[in-house]
C-alpha cells in the first residue's frame, strides 16, 4: 500500500502545483472555489491515507480495493484534466458542464468506500478510524463478492459498521473473534 501511497501523493503535489499555476486563469470565481474546495479535499484524503505508515496494510490486496484505488486516482486525473481544459478553452463559452458534472463524479471517486483491514488486534476503517477488535460484540456476513466480503460489524456500544475485508482480512477477523 505504501506504493499506492506514494503515487498518490505524487498525484497531489501534480494537483496542488496546478492549482497554484492555473487558478488564477480561471475567471469565474464559481469555478476557482469548486476547484479549490476539490484539491483541500484531495489534500484531506492524503492526510487520512498516511494511517498505512502507523498501521501497515498486510497481505494482497483484493480486487475491490484496487478498484476503489483506481477511482482515487481517476478522480484526481479528472481534476488534472478538467482544470487544464478549463483554462485552455475559450474562456467567452461557459465551462458549467466541466466543473458542476465533475461535482459528483469526483465527490463520489475521492471517497473510501467501506475499506477496512486487520493490523494487529486493530480494526482499521476507511482509513481514518481505528477500532480495537475487542470492542467488536459480533458480526455478521452479508455477501461475498469475488475476494471481497461485505460484513456487518455490530460494536459493544451499539454501533453498526459496514465494511468490505479481503478474504486475509476476513479470516484474521474470524481468528480475533470468537
Amino acid at each position: 500500500m505504501k506504493k499506492q501511497y506514494y503515487l498518490d501523493l505524487g498525484l497531489l503535489i501534480i494537483i496542488l502545483g496546478l492549482s497554484l499555476y492555473l487558478l488564477g486563469q480561471v475567471d469565474n470565481p464559481v469555478y476557482t472555489i469548486i476547484l479549490i474546495s476539490f484539491a483541500i479535499i484531495f489534500s484531506y484524503i492524503n492526510l487520512r491515507f498516511r494511517i498505512i505508515f502507523k498501521y501497515p496494510y498486510e497481505g494482497k490486496l483484493s480486487i475491490s480495493n484496487y478498484s476503489g484505488y483506481f477511482q482515487i486516482l481517476l478522480g484526481k486525473l479528472l481534476y488534472i484534466i478538467g482544470l487544464i481544459n478549463l483554462v485552455n478553452t475559450d474562456s467567452d463559452k461557459q465551462h458549467n458542464f466541466i466543473i458542476y458534472g465533475f461535482i459528483p463524479v469526483i465527490w463520489y471517486l475521492s471517497m473510501f468506500h467501506n475499506t477496512a483491514y486487520i493490523y494487529d488486534s486493530y480494526l482499521i476503517y476507511n482509513f481514518s478510524r481505528v477500532i480495537d477488535i475487542q470492542d467488536i460484540e459480533r458480526y455478521e456476513m452479508k455477501k461475498k463478492s469475488l475476494d471481497t466480503y461485505v460484513i456487518i460489524v455490530h460494536m459493544k456500544n451499539q454501533k453498526a459498521l459496514k465494511l468490505s475485508l479481503n478474504d486475509s482480512n476476513y479470516h484474521k477477523l474470524q481468528l480475533e473473534i470468537k
